[in-house]
């Protein structure tokens, strides 16, 4: 019984840490401003007040960025085969109307500019566009 309570407590944690470790903040958000989220939402939704990135292609890409008040986005990677990550824009209180964002593949820049708050950035599989098709789709979470 020991041994199942042992392994329940061991998959939750792991669990607990992929759904964290694609979340992305403001370098200065306070402890006040991450837990800002709205208990009705999930961890595993898009929630109020962020950028949602989701890598369709079959490239691994990288992601930087600059908050509105000059501040970096710690950079990450996003895998070809991993869930979608989320950048929080909401720090100092309030909620920030976007960020500038870089995003770029093995081959040279994806997308860079400026990205409003509540957006989702798709990265698309370019090979079904084609070589000459657009490289990422920018919608508005509803």
């Amino acid at each position: 019984m020991k041994l199942k309570s042992l392994l329940f407590a061991l998959c939750f944690c792991l669990i607990g840490q992929v759904f964290a470790a694609n979340a992305h903040l403001h370098p200065k958000a306070t402890e006040a401003d991450k837990n800002h989220k709205s208990a009705g939402k999930s961890t595993m939704y898009p929630g109020y007040c962020e950028i949602e990135i989701i890598n369709n292609s079959i490239d691994n890409v990288r992601v930087y960025g600059t908050f509105d008040d000059g501040a970096p986005l710690n950079p990450f990677t996003i895998f070809y085969y991993d869930a979608p990550h989320y950048i929080d824009l909401y720090y100092y209180g309030y909620c920030h109307s976007g960020m500038n964002l870089l995003i770029q593949g093995p081959y040279g820049t994806i997308y860079s500019g400026w990205t409003n708050v509540n957006s989702t950035v798709r990265i698309v599989n370019y090979m079904n566009k084609g070589v000459k098709g657009d490289k990422v789709e920018i919608t508005a979470k509803k």
